[in-house]
């Protein structure tokens, strides 16, 4: 039987074709024993390979387990884009924990709610100024029985400013946390119908509602775009460099971008927050191939002063969504780049020269 909407699929592609469903820890896993030394993260001009997050993740979750945060328990995390955000997302859910996102960018309140509703007592954060007075605030009205603090100087000092880490009995760095962590003789069995993620919506009717995904939805997320640009992923045959300043707490951040490149083999190359010349050294430089982006990043690329001199010819993906991106910085764009921006989250169809991948 022909389905209609099959004419607008990429060659090779069905509506019947098999989705792939597993647990996110046995991503990482397979990722790991495949790609081996292979560079997963590069952070700070830091890179770290598929064996060493591995076994970062395995430190952290062996910590998480001993101190009881194992089967039947959420961990909220309250982070950035740095590598504490995969080491401890990845090591609570082997410990068989669910993950709880809290966006940096919400108010106290919704933040407040989010924790109580999840039902976690314990929160990972960081000792950024920008992170840690708030999860103090949380402590304060005993939303939280453990605050653990990762320290954003330990994958090396750039100067952003910090607040100091309380003595406090129910404060503890990640360093201490994880000290004199074993391994346990066996893994907790997780099924790929446990929940791994309760990820909240914004509440723009209400309070945030928390989406229950499993390991199920988020590994076959991630097959849907495997199956999808299987043709053009074999043409090309390459190892992606993806820049990722957007944000892993969001959903298509950690899916598209965290999840769907280690599960590929790619290279993350992680930024705590956007900044012009630094993606622009990633792509000029370190010849970055894809950047999705979302228009305001856009539109300060496009206005570069001296963007028809600069070399964006290593970006094979580059997208822009989260909210429309304007017709006349995207003709800016054409006209001094002489390559198409895509308007969407595709990232299976390349943006080279002189040519507009369809939508």
């Amino acid at each position: 039987m022909n389905h209609p909407g099959e004419r607008f699929y990429p060659e090779g592609v069905h509506w019947d074709d098999p989705i792939a469903r597993g647990t996110l820890p046995d991503l990482l896993s397979k990722a790991a024993a495949q790609y081996g030394a292979r560079p997963a993260i590069e952070f700070r001009d830091r890179p770290i390979s598929y064996a060493e997050l591995e076994a970062m993740v395995e430190v952290a979750a062996s910590a998480f387990l001993r101190a009881g945060y194992g089967k039947n328990t959420s961990v909220a995390l309250f982070l950035g884009n740095s590598p504490d955000h995969p080491v401890n997302f990845f090591g609570a859910l082997k410990a068989g924990a669910r993950v709880v996102h809290l966006s940096p960018l919400d108010g106290e309140r919704a933040l407040s709610h989010k924790l109580s509703d999840s039902g976690a007592r314990i929160l990972v954060t960081s000792d950024l100024a920008a992170l840690l007075p708030t999860a103090l605030k949380f402590l304060e009205k005993g939303l939280l029985d453990r605050l653990i603090v990762c320290e954003d100087d330990d994958w090396s000092a750039v100067g952003n400013p910090h607040t100091p880490i309380p003595d406090h009995p129910a404060i503890v760095t990640f360093k201490t946390f994880v000290a004199g962590a074993t391994r346990p003789a066996q893994w907790p069995k997780i099924s790929v119908d446990d929940v791994a993620l309760l990820q909240y919506t914004g509440g723009t009717t209400g309070l945030p509602k928390g989406a229950m995904l499993s390991h199920g939805n988020l590994t076959s997320a991630v097959s849907i775009y495997d199956v999808w640009g299987k043709k053009a992923r074999a043409e090309r045959n390459a190892i992606e460099r993806v820049i990722c300043v957007l944000p892993l707490f969001h959903i298509f951040a950690l899916t598209v971008i965290l999840l769907r490149s280690l599960e590929r083999g790619d290279l993350i190359s992680l930024h705590q927050r956007f900044e012009l010349e630094a993606v622009m050294r990633d792509i000029e430089v370190k010849r970055a191939t894809a950047f999705p982006g979302v228009p305001t990043m856009w539109i300060a690329i496009a206005n570069l002063p001296d963007l028809e001199s600069r070399d964006l010819s290593s970006l094979v993906y580059c997208g822009s969504g989260g909210a429309p991106l304007p017709v006349e910085v995207a003709k800016i764009f054409e006209r001094k780049t002489n390559m198409k921006l895509k308007s969407g989250w595709g990232m299976t169809e390349t943006c080279s020269p002189g040519t507009a991948p369809s939508d």
